[in-house]
């Protein structure tokens, strides 16, 4: 039969592997959250910059009187537009629309 002595450090050896494991999961939840607030920061500024970027760039279109939804259906009729209203496609088509207004 065990004595307590043995019985005690059982359930030592048994809260310390418990311990341990604890720890070990808090740190990868650690690690996890700071991977998460690094995606959060990289991509709450690249809102950030997309929101001023699409402001700068309507501001800038309503002062040379464009209207930018003619030039979407316009690209759209040409079947140029993607659902993707960042695709290169577009992009390209509305410097180009900017450019040549800038122009004349």
């Amino acid at each position: 039969m065990r004595s307590d002595a043995d019985l005690d450090t059982d359930i030592e050896i048994r809260v310390q592997k418990t311990l341990l494991s604890i720890n070990d999961i808090s740190l990868k939840i650690k690690k996890e959250l700071r991977m998460i607030e690094e995606l959060v920061k990289e991509n709450g500024h690249l809102h950030t910059v997309v929101d001023v970027a699409n402001q700068k760039l309507s501001k800038k279109a309503q002062d040379m009187d464009m209207n930018v939804a003619n030039i979407i259906n316009e690209s759209k009729r040409d079947d140029r537009l993607q659902l993707n209203l960042l695709d290169d496609v577009t992009s390209t088509t509305t410097t180009e629309k900017l450019k040549n207004h800038t122009k004349s």
